[in-house]
């Protein structure tokens, strides 16, 4: 896929512009990942975790928000696979009433039980960003510790905003579901958006591409947002091993979906390429990755087409004068509004 629009970099640290949108990639506070709410329009906020455990199982779970002022819903979520396949999915809606949170740290109370709960002591007393989850729905359950590996950021945009509040993360706990209970460990992810509208939508894309990339020392987190006009909006951001992360021009990033298939009546790639050869603060970054779709969970966000990919994923990153391969499963996901 040739980059056949023009993006400049802004004068900003760290700021490239996108399209239309200046995504400046700052740091972040425990406040930017707690609950933001609407008091202008109809918003939807959604927390985001996901999980591959070392037995081949892994987890998608959060919750997510429909909410202007204090009326709306929430919904929490849980989804359990193996090998990629989908064995379990769990969702539930409550009336906004039911909703307990903070503007200070994140925090998600249904019904006076906390599902999802930031350690803000222990932050407060040693920097560390730590997450529990302890998650039942039906017959279904997730208690789970994430504890973050890699620095977190944010952009904020006019259209919307993002949080990666733990772009890899440790995680330990329990799964229980269909008669069954296990230990499990892994390597674990968490975002958060909030400011997303019908009018985001209209406005700032039609859709994206999203995922993130893995090695031991390194992280990658994209994005390939599809405008309404046929052009793409491409972001990535890069941790290393030293706590810091790297906000990569777009003008230095390759993104190509391909391998179509019909799913669900839609066009849908099953094949990506990524790539990157940026020079950020002095420091080179490259990283050349394949992406094939082990297997795909079609389901729906506001009606609209959402696809969760399990990917076997092939490259290398390098950071400075460092560099890994990769073979690995990730996970991703295409969201499309059209």
């Amino acid at each position: 896929m040739a980059l056949s629009y023009n993006q400049k970099q802004c004068n900003i640290k760290n700021s490239y512009r996108y399209g239309d949108c200046i995504h400046n990639v700052e740091e972040i506070t425990p406040a930017d990942d707690a609950f933001h709410g609407s008091k202008k329009r109809l918003s939807a906020e959604w927390w985001y975790f996901d999980v591959l455990f070392t037995n081949g199982y892994s987890v998608h779970m959060g919750c997510r928000t429909f909410s202007k002022k204090k009326l709306g819903w929430v919904s929490p979520f849980l989804e359990i696979y193996k090998d990629g396949k989908l064995e379990v999915e769990k969702k539930k809606r409550f009336f906004f009433k039911n909703f307990e949170t903070s503007k200070e740290f994140p925090l998600i109370k249904l019904l006076d039980k906390t599902i999802i709960e930031f350690d803000y002591k222990k932050f407060k007393e040693t920097g560390e960003w730590i997450y529990k989850i302890n998650m039942k729905i039906e017959d279904c359950e997730a208690n789970l510790t994430f504890i973050s590996t890699a620095k977190g950021f944010k952009i904020e945009t006019e259209a919307e905003s993002w949080t990666v509040a733990s772009p890899k993360a440790n995680v330990t706990g329990e799964i229980v579901f269909k008669d069954k209970k296990m230990k499990v460990e892994g390597v674990g992810y968490h975002d958060h958006n909030w400011n997303y509208t019908f009018l985001s939508a209209l406005t700032y894309g039609k859709g994206w591409y999203w995922g993130k990339i893995r090695s031991n020392k390194f992280n990658i987190v994209w994005a390939n947002v599809i405008k309404k006009d046929g052009k793409w909006d491409l972001l990535a951001v890069v941790n290393d091993e030293q706590n810091a992360f790297y906000n990569i021009n777009p003008e230095n990033i390759i993104f190509k979906p391909e391998n179509y298939i019909r799913d669900h009546r839609r066009k849908t790639p099953t094949r990506f390429t990524l790539k990157i050869n940026d020079v950020v603060n002095n420091i080179p970054i490259v990283a050349d990755v394949e992406m094939d779709v082990k297997d795909l969970h079609y389901s729906s966000v506001l009606s609209a087409p959402y696809w969760r990919y399990h990917i076997n994923t092939t490259g290398f990153i390098s950071v400075d004068d460092k560099k890994e391969t990769i073979d690995s499963m990730q996970i991703m996901e295409y969201l499309t509004f059209s």
